[in-house]
């Protein structure tokens, strides 16, 4: 093989490797974005569970009392 075919073949592998690298890079950085992402929806999912979770314990309290404290003119 002479220098000429050598050197070329050498250049399209750099290349190769440049664009495979390129490629490589920008895939890393969408899994980073996509991760930032999923943490940001499970903090609003956590935030969204307490809520849901304080509202059912004051319904819950709420008809606790009122099951608990009838009038005694009620009673039979």
């Amino acid at each position: 093989m002479n220098r000429r075919m050598k050197k070329k073949k050498k250049h399209g592998l750099e290349s190769r490797l440049r664009i495979a690298e390129g490629t490589i890079n920008l895939l890393i950085e969408q899994n980073r974005q996509l991760l930032n992402l999923v943490e940001k929806q499970e903090q609003v999912n956590s935030q969204n569970v307490q809520a849901t979770n304080a509202r059912f314990d004051y319904l819950e309290k709420k008809v606790a009392d009122k099951i608990s404290k009838k009038s005694w003119f009620n009673r039979k």
